[in-house]
């Protein structure tokens, strides 16, 4: 990291970028086997897959904590050894992820626990049950999102 500091890689606003993926166990996705036609009638689908949730600094596309496991899973597991993998490189300032990260102990690990100043994570609308969040962080950034710092999450979707 000092290195990467030292010409200029990482600036000052430190924005990170969280996703997960599914990748990929053979030579050709189910993607392109599907296309090409082969597999269509054989029954075969792929049940389990490596998976890989990863944190981005946004500026220098440089990644900052991974944890792999096994999908299909839920997101939101792999957030705090991630975030702590992170935090232990670089003093973060925001964190933006998807709605697959939406629960609060989310936020209260960035806020209280790592002094991440601003934790934009999409309110997940599956969840509901009632209109609007009922917990102080979500309920925040229901009513405050910063929609223009939100939209550098593509960053993550890109590497």
């Amino acid at each position: 990291m000092e290195q990467a500091k030292s010409v200029g890689l990482i600036d000052a606003l430190l924005v990170a970028a969280v996703d997960a993926t599914g990748l990929e166990t053979q030579h050709v996705s189910e993607h392109f086997g599907k296309r090409r036609g082969a597999g269509k009638g054989s029954g075969h689908r792929q049940r389990v897959w490596p998976k890989l949730a990863a944190i981005l600094h946004v500026h220098s596309r440089l990644i900052i904590g991974a944890i792999t496991g096994i999908g299909p899973s839920q997101d939101s597991p792999d957030f705090t050894p991630a975030m702590r993998q992170a935090v232990a490189l670089l003093d973060l300032s925001t964190v933006l992820a998807d709605a697959g990260y939406d629960a609060e102990h989310n936020h209260r690990l960035c806020h209280d626990e790592l002094g991440i100043e601003r934790s934009i994570i999409a309110l997940n609308r599956r969840n509901a049950g009632r209109r609007w969040p009922k917990t102080p962080y979500r309920w925040t950034l229901h009513k405050h999102f910063l929609r223009v710092l939100y939209h550098q999450r593509w960053h993550i979707e890109m590497v």
